[in-house]
């Protein structure tokens, strides 16, 4: 039994799972993935029911989590990262220490998918967000495989994503995987960033060949680079970028992201990681240079030990937990559904993406 379209995630920890290949991936109306169990190939075995998150939370431990404020002591390594630069040392010390690094990067064909990553020269694969749902495949399959092998991994993804790798594993391998989670507005619809790809190809007559949804000439408002096959670049900032303001607004997240179960203090990775937004100095030397600050939040022992072994590369304060928690709303509730989210839906069906653009970005 699979859980409703209106709670599934898209984690595919069902279709790793499954002993028959009994459970197919559909686009929905919505540009959104939907498993969907083939009955003449289906067992019965109950597996995708007992390895979905949303049916079992993975096991977690008491612990005191701590915050921190951190950025890389690296300039170059700072500002090719999205924030301060925290998960870049995180992958080259796990790299250097043979681990395996799985996380979610951009494709030549312009589309989001997660990785597996073993050299530590191809970290830039997995740096920087991308603001859309990555494609996880059989990830978790490949996952455990090579836990089974004995390797170490370090694996990133969404809350959701990490959850549904826990649900999928049965177990949460300590001191060989190590996990790393987001702060997560939401995850928006392929369809609609197909369809914003395919506005901005046609305006500049020319393939897209790559997108930088976040360089930082400024880390709080940073800037949104498209870049063309005819040599042309189109540049805009966070608040005059269409696709960004699109998807601050909310209206094309996916539907289980309105009553996200993981928007809350208790992680279930080992770390959390995100944007220190509304960073506070306590003395003259963590001041904000607008540079990128990463947010910290080590959830138990296994993430206090990842973080033990990439902090000789990070500058880090310890910051008190209420102050630093208090303010960022995706550590208390999920994105809210805006009042536009019908209107939204039904105006895509019957409308062209330019008309979408001027009345909802």
């Amino acid at each position: 039994m699979l859980c409703t379209k209106e709670k599934c995630t898209g984690c595919l920890s069902c279709l790793n799972i499954c002993p028959k290949n009994a459970i197919n991936l559909i686009n929905d109306s919505q540009g959104f993935w939907q498993p969907e169990i083939d009955e003449t190939k289906c067992i019965h075995c109950g597996l995708c029911h007992k390895s979905c998150p949303v049916f079992f939370k993975p096991a977690t431990e008491v612990f005191s989590s701590k915050v921190y404020a951190c950025w890389h002591k690296d300039e170059k390594c700072r500002q090719q990262a999205a924030s301060g630069g925290l998960f870049t040392a995180l992958m080259q010390n796990a790299l250097k220490r043979g681990f395996l690094v799985c996380g979610a990067t951009l494709t030549d064909d312009i589309e989001v998918k997660h990785i597996i990553i073993d050299k530590p020269e191809d970290y830039t694969l997995l740096i920087g967000s991308k603001y859309v749902q990555s494609d996880l495949s059989d990830i978790f399959r490949q996952i455990r495989t090579q836990l089974l092998n004995g390797c170490k991994i370090l694996f990133s993804g969404t809350p959701c994503q990490v959850a549904g790798l826990y649900a999928f594993l049965k177990k949460r391998y300590e001191n060989q995987l190590y996990t790393v989670d987001l702060l997560c507005h939401g995850v928006p619809s392929l369809h609609i960033f197909k369809q914003y790809i395919n506005h901005m190809e046609h305006i500049y007559s020319s393939k897209i060949t790559d997108f930088q949804f976040r360089h930082k000439p400024g880390w709080r408002r940073y800037q949104v680079i498209l870049k063309f096959a005819n040599g042309k670049k189109d540049i805009t900032y966070k608040d005059t970028n269409p696709y960004i303001r699109g998807f601050l607004n909310a209206n094309f997240l996916r539907p289980s992201c309105y009553s996200c179960d993981y928007t809350t203090l208790k992680r279930y990775s080992d770390l959390t990681i995100g944007d220190f937004w509304n960073y506070f100095a306590d003395s003259s030397d963590d001041v904000d240079d607008d540079k990128g600050i990463s947010l910290l939040l080590i959830n138990n022992a296994n993430g206090q030990n990842l973080f033990n072994s990439a902090k000789s590369d990070l500058i880090y304060f310890a910051k008190d937990f209420e102050r630093s928690t208090a303010t960022s709303p995706r550590l208390h509730s999920p994105t809210k559904k805006p009042v536009t989210y019908e209107s939204f839906w039904q105006d895509y069906k019957i409308h062209d993406f330019a008309y979408m653009i001027q009345k909802y970005f």
